[in-house]
């Protein structure tokens, strides 16, 4: 293979083509706007699985980072929305993430959260995101709320893959 060949491949070239990484990482900085909160959870390693057999501990997965995502989202909307978020589908809007699964982490969440009604003030936030994770199983004590930027963005995709953003859970956005 030429030199020439090799630095196309390898994106050494200017003209070619953004990766999956990159071009997900300029548009979500190019939305970021949208959503001023940041948001890191910390979730148990650990869960304990149930059955009819009796019960045994399993390490959590993808899927049940997802679960707890969407278990989590569900309980912050209700109570932001109250019985509107499920009688209407009321809802602030998430990007969210799935951290360490590809760098050997324990496994935790982190998320941009867009769409907070006026009349909800920046101090509540937190106590609103404390209340909700007392509600679902799974997520551990430790969390963080700040105040999300452009670096955020680029800050949630760090684990992206160069041809893939299989980390993000699209379905929960």
């Amino acid at each position: 293979m030429k030199l020439a060949q090799i630095r196309q491949k390898t994106a050494f070239n200017p003209n070619a083509l953004p990766t999956q990484k990159v071009a997900t990482r300029d548009w979500l900085r190019s939305i970021h706007k949208n959503y001023p909160v940041a948001l890191t959870l910390t979730l148990k390693q650990v869960i304990e699985v149930k059955s009819n057999k009796g019960s045994y501990y399993k390490k959590i997965d993808k899927e049940e980072c997802r679960q707890i995502a969407k278990r989590f989202t569900q309980k912050l909307n209700q109570q932001i929305f109250g019985n509107s978020a499920k009688r209407y589908g009321k809802g602030l809007k998430y990007l969210i993430v799935v951290e360490g699964e590809r760098s050997c982490k324990n496994l935790h969440l982190h998320m941009a959260i867009g769409e907070i009604p006026s009349h909800i003030k920046w101090n509540e936030i937190k106590g609103l995101v404390d209340n909700a994770k007392t509600k679902v199983v799974g997520i551990d004590k430790e969390s963080e709320v700040s105040i999300a930027d452009s670096g955020w963005m680029d800050y949630l995709t760090k684990e992206l893959g160069r041809a893939d953003t299989d980390n993000v859970l699209w379905d929960l956005a």
